[in-house]
C-alpha cells in the first residue's frame, strides 16, 4: 500500500444577491481554460452561497465559474498558474452601453454647469432701491 499527497489550491467562491442574501443551492458550472464550451465540473452552492473550486493545476489560465439561480447569474473568472498571479475578487465591469451613458451624463453635467455660469444676470437691487430706469419713470409720473 502507498499514499502520497499534493498541495492543490482550492478557491472558495461566495455568491450573494445585491441585498447580501446568499444564493442558496444555485447551479454552478465550471469551465476549464482548455475547453471553455464543455463543463469541467457542475454543482451547487451551499446554504451560505459558497462553492469550492479545486481546479487542475496543470490547466493554467482563466477558469470560468457560472453561477445561476432564478434568472440571476454571475460569471467569476479564477486565474490558475504562476504567470497569472494570485486571484483577486472579481468586480463587474462596465459594458459599452454603460460606459456611453456615463460619458453622456458627465458631458451633460459639464455643459449644464458651464451654461449656468455663462447666463446673463439681472441687475440686482440693493435695499429695495429700484434700478435707475425705474426711478426716472417714477419721477416723470409724479410731475
Amino acid at each position: 500500500m502507498e499514499a502520497s499527497w499534493r498541495a492543490v489550491p482550492t478557491f472558495e467562491i461566495q455568491a450573494r444577491y445585491d441585498t447580501g442574501e446568499p444564493m442558496r443551492s444555485a447551479q454552478v458550472t465550471v469551465f476549464a481554460p482548455s475547453n471553455p464550451s464543455t463543463p469541467w465540473q457542475e454543482g451547487q452552492t451551499d446554504a451560505q452561497g459558497r462553492f469550492w473550486l479545486q481546479p487542475d493545476p496543470e490547466l493554467k489560465g482563466l477558469w470560468q465559474v457560472h453561477i445561476r439561480q432564478a434568472g440571476h447569474g454571475v460569471v467569476v473568472k479564477v486565474p490558475v498558474g504562476e504567470a497569472l498571479g494570485t486571484p483577486s475578487p472579481s468586480s463587474p465591469g462596465f459594458g459599452p452601453l454603460q460606459r456611453g451613458v456615463m460619458a453622456a451624463c458627465v458631458i451633460w453635467g459639464c455643459l449644464g454647469t458651464a451654461l449656468f455660469f455663462l447666463r446673463p444676470r439681472p441687475a440686482a437691487s440693493v435695499g429695495g432701491e429700484r434700478p435707475s430706469s425705474e426711478v426716472g419713470a417714477a419721477a416723470l409720473e409724479q410731475d
